[in-house]
């Protein structure tokens, strides 16, 4: 005959209380979407010209030197964390859509671009980053001789 421990409610109860505990505190701040997102990724525009690749990325309230940006050959990364707000007492949201903490975009480039010369600007919370294209390379024609043949 097996035997257990009857009091089996109480640690029910336990659990009951955590849970709501828990739930009072994601209640009381952000939507539990954004405490278990890792990183979000900022919207982004991409176009060309005749001569460059150039990437908007709206980056508001990122600070311009946590960004890094990474270009590796046809793919071109952006990475950085917008910082937490201040947390101010009183405050109860209504809504809460800005999301915050590391983010990371990858894109990768509809031409092959000219990695050392990229320049980058940020202002009003739109980077902007040109890549210059690289110009086409020319087709070579190789001839192939016989092993005997000079």
């Amino acid at each position: 005959m097996v035997r257990y421990h009857s009091d089996w409610t109480n640690s029910v109860r336990v659990m009951q209380k955590e849970m709501e505990r828990l739930l009072v505190y994601l209640g009381n701040s952000k939507p539990p979407s954004v405490h278990f997102a890792r990183m979000w990724e900022p919207a982004v525009d991409v176009y060309t010209t005749a001569t460059e690749v150039v990437v908007q990325m709206e980056l508001a309230g990122v600070v311009q030197d946590e960004i890094e940006i990474v270009v590796d050959g046809d793919v071109l990364t952006v990475r950085g964390n917008r910082r937490e707000a201040a947390v101010r007492s009183g405050r109860s949201y209504y809504r809460m859509e800005i999301h915050r903490g590391p983010f990371e975009r990858a894109i990768r480039l509809p031409a092959r671009v000219d990695p050392g010369a990229t320049q980058a600007s940020y202002s009003d919370g739109l980077l902007e980053i040109v890549l210059p294209k690289l110009k086409r390379e020319r087709t070579l024609r190789v001839d192939v001789k016989s092993a005997g043949q000079s």
